[in-house]
């Protein structure tokens, strides 16, 4: 197999709007660590390229997906554009509005400056290697509890009190502690790229105001410290949609932090403080340097799918998902879909992935959730309530399990240790 990698800074030049939070509005007020495009690029013999790249961003909408494509000359299905779903940086989704306006000239420069690296991207024989390692640094955030809306109380006047799922640490939940990470190596076995996913949300960075990659630009810069600054980092997010840091109680330090913890029936995500996010990342960090180690390499045939679902959410707009596969020999690959797939996808899925596998969610396409059957009858925000800020009008189908299911068989098919269905559009690069 052969490859090439580069890295692209996509740093703001200029203040603009930050994605990821409905309340923030304004333009950040400083850069604490750069934003980046890692990106590995395959190519075949005729010269035929597929790219995998992982953009320090909230979401890749689909118009930016087919505006990097194009400008890069390469066709859309080649391309695949994973974001870390940080949420210290611009918007690159002007389909979510809501979520971080736009600013036309920052997308703009990432598409110019990612599609010019996409064209100039070396090839070079390499192999692959794959490991993973125990990484319990996460936790479940669909909390089944007790609530009573306070700000409706004081504001409004009206009680609100109830059970339902809050955005809260679950320790009972499903969540996915594995770190796992392919290893590409060149003919002289130096680490010419790590492609490493952890599932957990990018969104406890405690300067909601600065400009931050979050915790994946962290562990980026250990692996570098040990492998080289000119190793290119990719990191894939899993399926995180309801995955979060596992963050200590910090020693209230307001009145407002003495009421929120002390106040019953308010369940509640802690911020990280400066010191425990860096503690935090760097115990992720070791981790993931120990885990890329691990990997041995081996011969590489890269073999590339892509497919769409059936629609899973029928409204305004009718959505189906985007599904890629990236298989690096029958030791490792990668499986990318459309959408902040949850962990609790993750036992359903699982028996029909091959081993070595990292599956992840947030691939550039449509924005919204993707919960299973059982989380949309619990309902909570990741089912129901993230549709009016993602602007969403419809539902989600009523076998949510048993479509998605199929369609990552049929990606799949005829993988070792996949199910045994149709096969999926294919193209198998040397």
């Amino acid at each position: 197999m052969r490859a090439g990698f580069l890295t692209v800074d996509i740093t703001p030049a200029r203040p603009a709007p930050l994605a990821g939070f409905a309340a923030r509005t304004r333009a950040f007020t400083g850069i604490d660590a750069p934003l980046e495009a890692n990106l590995a690029g395959f190519v075949d013999g005729g010269g035929q390229r597929v790219v995998l790249a992982s953009l320090d961003t909230l979401f890749v909408g689909a118009a930016t997906h087919a505006a990097i494509a194009a400008a890069a000359g390469l066709a859309p299905e080649r391309l695949v554009l994973v974001a870390t779903h940080t949420h210290n940086a611009p918007s690159l989704a002007p389909e979510v509005p809501q979520l971080g306006a736009l600013d036309p000239a920052y997308r703009d420069m990432v598409v110019r400056c990612v599609a010019d690296a996409i064209r100039r991207l070396p090839a070079e024989p390499v192999s692959a290697g794959a490991a993973e390692r125990l990484a319990p640094y996460n936790v479940n955030r669909r909390k089944p509890a007790w609530v009573l809306d306070y700000p409706a109380l004081r504001h409004e006047r009206r009680l609100r009190f109830g059970r339902e799922i809050a955005l809260a640490p679950y320790r009972k939940g499903i969540v996915d502690r594995t770190l796992r990470c392919i290893v590409l190596r060149d003919d002289a076995g130096a680490v010419r790229a790590v492609v490493w996913s952890f599932a957990c949300h990018a969104n406890r960075y405690p300067r909601m105001d600065r400009v931050s990659p979050d915790f994946p630009g962290l562990v980026r810069g250990h692996l570098r410290a040990r492998f080289g600054a000119g190793c290119a980092v990719l990191y894939l997010p899993g399926f995180a949609g309801s995955a979060i840091a596992d963050i200590p109680v910090p020693v209230p330090r307001t009145v407002n932090e003495v009421l929120r913890i002390a106040l019953p029936f308010n369940p509640y995500i802690p911020w990280f403080t400066p010191d425990g996010f860096r503690a935090w990342g760097d115990r992720l960090a070791a981790t993931a340097v120990a885990c890329a180690e691990a990997a041995r390499p081996a011969e590489a045939d890269l073999e590339h799918r892509h497919l769409r679902s059936a629609p899973i959410f029928h409204g305004t707009p009718e959505i189906a998902l985007d599904m890629v596969s990236l298989d690096f020999g029958p030791a490792c690959g990668i499986v990318a879909m459309t959408g902040e797939v949850i962990g609790e996808w993750g036992p359903i899925l699982a028996p029909r992935l091959p081993p070595g596998r990292i599956a992840t969610g947030y691939l550039a396409g449509p924005c919204l959730y993707v919960p299973t059957d059982a989380a949309v009858r619990a309902g909570g925000y990741e089912a129901d309530r993230f549709r009016t800020l993602f602007d969403l009008d419809g539902t989600f189908i009523p076998d949510l399990d048993r479509t998605v299911g199929r369609a990552v068989a049929e990606l799949l098919a005829d993988r070792p240790g996949a199910a045994d269905l149709q096969p999926a559009r294919q193209e198998r690069l040397a």
